[in-house]
């Protein structure tokens, strides 16, 4: 236990903006041996700076501390997997300044199944969310383990969706993993810490959720991937760094397309023009994993054209009435004001909202925000 706590100590040190924790640990020669350096022997033996060493002296509690914090974290079903331990994920052990160990709640990510990353824009469109949900449900469909970072908007509308399709998800963090952050997210967050999902972080236990934590946590999000999808960004979105890092640790970057006047899709659009894949659907996504052949793709694509199993067509509204279905033609999925749904269909506002709400009642529209409303969409 004891040189165990050492190592779960210097993990405890990480807090978005110290350096590698490993590369410092191994020059002092292990986790015990900084435990118990001076300040002045950390700055003269090691190179540290004052702020650095100054981090380390002030977060350094005693060994009896130490060893009831570790015992507690276990109690409240937390694991700690140092660097050097057989199950830390080997998709970890090269990138740029590894994490020194990761705290989980749950389970890690099986090595040996494909995993995918889905990020994007929290305030993400009604597009954004059909496109997270469609990529969600059809990869834990194919098995393939949906990586992210629960936030709201994009990431955690794709592990919703994984989880409800029967899938497997993993978050990695930028707080501890006894936090739910976003707090809005605490469905998703319990379903994630149970049933062979995870809840991942670098950071200890009770570590709030502090703005400089996230930019590094993108780097084990796209390191634990074997593709990245970004499905909404903005000319200057967060998501952009989380596709560097995925760049230079030589994964495949994938982008959904969207349209040249939308905001949401500038960032995407710009990754497109400088080389990333277009994400037009699973199959592109399987071929990319290496999990569909040339011949299993098309086959695939050409039993999706048949029928009604486009995989992003409206809801069937073969039952509905003539009335109702000029009103939902006019929907799609850019929000439209009540006035303007009248004004199109040639009604007034009173009969469009019983008209509306018949087609809500149905699933054929949404009122995503008061007066505004969206078409359903079926995700196959």
């Amino acid at each position: 236990m004891n040189d165990r706590i050492y190592d779960y100590w210097v993990a405890t040190l990480q807090d978005g903006y110290i350096g590698n924790l490993i590369r410092i640990t191994q020059e002092a020669g292990g986790a015990k041996i900084l435990y118990n350096m001076s300040k002045n022997h950390m700055i003269s033996e090691l190179g540290l700076s004052q702020k650095l060493s100054d981090h380390i002296d002030e977060n350094r509690p005693g060994e009896d501390h130490l060893i009831n914090d570790y015992e507690k974290m276990s109690g409240r079903g937390i694991s700690y997997v140092n660097y050097t331990d057989d199950d830390f994920p080997d998709k970890l052990r090269n990138i740029a300044s590894p994490p020194y160990g990761i705290f989980v709640r749950g389970s890690l990510p099986d090595p040996a199944t494909a995993s995918v990353a889905v990020v994007g824009a929290r305030d993400c469109s009604e597009y954004g969310r059909l496109m997270a949900e469609y990529f969600g449900t059809r990869l834990a469909k194919e098995g393939v383990q949906v990586i992210s970072g629960m936030a709201w908007g994009i990431d955690g509308i794709a592990q919703s969706a994984a989880l409800a399709a029967g899938g497997k998800s993993f978050a990695v963090m930028g707080c501890g993993v006894d936090i739910t952050y976003p707090a809005k997210n605490a469905v998703l967050y319990r379903r994630l810490c149970s049933d062979g999902n995870g809840v991942i972080s670098e950071y200890a236990p009770k570590t709030p959720a502090i703005a400089r934590q996230f930019p590094p946590r993108n780097r084990i999000i796209s390191a634990l991937s074997d593709v990245l999808i970004v499905v909404e960004a903005r000319a200057k979105s967060g998501t952009l760094i989380t596709v560097d890092m995925a760049i230079d640790q030589g994964r495949t970057v994938m982008v959904v397309p969207g349209r040249l006047t939308d905001n949401l899709s500038v960032g995407c659009l710009k990754l497109l023009y400088q080389g990333a894949l277009p994400a037009i659907g699973i199959e592109s996504v399987l071929e990319q994993l290496g999990l569909r052949n040339c011949a299993d793709i098309r086959a695939h694509k050409n039993k999706e054209k048949m029928g009604k199993n486009e995989k992003n067509s409206p809801k069937d509204t073969t039952d509905i009435t003539p009335d109702l279905q000029t009103v939902a033609d006019i929907l799609t999925l850019d929000p439209q004001s009540i006035d303007d749904i009248a004004r199109r269909a040639g009604l007034d506002q009173s009969t469009a909202m019983i008209m509306l709400t018949k087609l809500e009642m149905a699933d054929l529209a949404t009122e995503i925000f008061p007066g505004f409303f969206v078409r359903q969409y079926t995700i196959r």
